[in-house]
């Protein structure tokens, strides 16, 4: 079975999901920071059957050297008791809060079977509690919309439309269902209203993507959002 990987934008008797970390910054109060957390759901053995179970810690300690253990049984355990893992490729998510505003937290993520055989340590994703909103309204008003990618499936391009309530900096990706990136579309500073995201298809090493799930993401002013693009070749 693989094992998962944590990332900030990624288990050895279990896959490896690829773990993507980024900031969803939502209206809370001072004291209680939040961060979300995604990873793409791993398979048992390689295969498609599911995974049974997740074990995530978080700490704002660092890991001393190569001693990840003494870091993970000093580390605070997350609740996943109701977290069912999805079909080996899903895009997971989970939200942390009532984190510390400011505070530099380190995750870590295993999985197991249905015979509790556990993965190894994902890599350690770093994230900063987050309490400020911006690019939402008063009256909660999305910041930006992205829309879906078209075509999808797509055999190589694809254009995704991005309608900004004002200027903004904006970083617009493209990552695998590894949770790695793999494109970047645009950044800068783009004026509001609409635009139109183009992806001709190729990764930033100039091959064509291969096969395969792939999620747009646009991040600006602390909002971030992502659609689903499959690619046939």
């Amino acid at each position: 079975m693989g094992y998962p990987r944590l990332r900030l934008a990624p288990f050895c008797l279990l896959s490896f999901a690829a773990l993507v970390l980024s900031l969803f910054i939502t209206a809370r109060p001072a004291s209680a920071a939040s961060a979300t957390l995604l990873w793409t759901s791993p398979g048992d053995n390689g295969s498609a059957a599911r995974v049974y179970y997740y074990d995530l810690r978080i700490s704002t300690s660092s890991i001393t050297g190569t001693d990840t253990l003494s870091w993970w049984n000093a580390a605070t355990r997350i609740p996943m008791a109701g977290k069912t893992p999805l079909a080996p490729g899903s895009l997971e998510t989970l939200v942390l809060t009532g984190l510390i505003n400011g505070a530099k937290y380190y995750a870590i993520l295993k999985s197991a079977d249905s015979q509790l055989n556990w993965s190894r340590y994902s890599n350690v994703a770093t994230f900063i509690g987050v309490t400020a909103i911006t690019g939402v309204d008063a009256a909660g008003v999305p910041g930006l919309v992205l829309g879906a990618p078209r075509p999808s499936p797509t055999t190589g391009r694809a254009d995704v439309n991005l309608d900004l309530p004002s200027s903004m900096n904006v970083e617009a990706s493209v990552f695998d269902a590894q949770g790695r990136l793999v494109r970047t579309l645009d950044h800068g500073v783009l004026a509001g209203g609409p635009h139109i995201l183009h992806w001709d298809g190729r990764l930033d090493q100039g091959q064509s993507a291969v096969s395969g799930v792939y999620w747009i993401r646009v991040a600006a002013a602390g909002i971030i959002k992502r659609q689903k693009i499959v690619v046939v070749r």
